[in-house]
């Protein structure tokens, strides 16, 4: 717990500096591609930059080789370079994640997960985001997912929230209803 406390004052105080110069999502895109392309090839970058095995001067030059390479903007940069002068890299994903939902707050979004039995459609997907926009008075960033054991309908998560209008769903609750009501056989 500690450590969320430590990323939300890291990331606060980045989405101010990114918030003056006016880049506050072109540093969140960055941040997350850093962080992708760091769990890359089963997470080795990742755990090196982690790692007190190496010393702070070889996860430096580790990072100043690959950060231009990424195109990442000055503020990201700096970030994960004073991560990694103070030994905060561990928590580099959670400052990411606590950075990400300032910014959507910041801009009026909701990130949203839609998992549904089959692909949506271009306009099915519109027509799922303008009910959730309508639901959440905010814009939705759509992260659609595909489970097919869910035989139909789809389930939305809207941060702790969940609207779940699933097939599989209502299956299991028809299930249940029906052994709460079992009569014992008549003689």
């Amino acid at each position: 717990m500690a450590e969320r406390s430590i990323a939300r004052r890291w990331a606060e105080a980045l989405i101010a500096l990114a918030d003056e110069d006016g880049v506050v999502d072109r540093v969140a895109s960055d941040l997350e591609r850093f962080l992708e392309a760091a769990e890359q090839h089963s997470g080795l970058l990742a755990s090196a930059l982690a790692s007190p095995v190496f010393t702070v001067d070889e996860r430096r030059r580790v990072l100043d080789a690959i950060l231009p390479t990424l195109g990442v903007h000055e503020h990201a940069a700096n970030l994960l370079r004073l991560a990694n002068d103070k030994g905060r890299f561990a928590i580099v994903a959670d400052i990411v994640s606590v950075y990400e939902e300032l910014a959507d707050e910041r801009a009026g979004r909701a990130r949203v997960t839609v998992e549904t039995a089959e692909a949506l459609s271009p306009e099915l997907e519109r027509e799922v985001r303008q009910a959730l926009e309508a639901v959440t008075h905010k814009q939705v960033v759509l992260h659609t997912v595909v489970r097919p054991e869910l035989i139909g309908g789809l389930v939305a998560r809207v941060g702790d929230t969940v609207y779940d209008s699933s097939v599989r769903t209502q299956l299991e609750r028809i299930r249940h209803a029906l052994l709460q009501s079992q009569i014992p056989g008549q003689a």
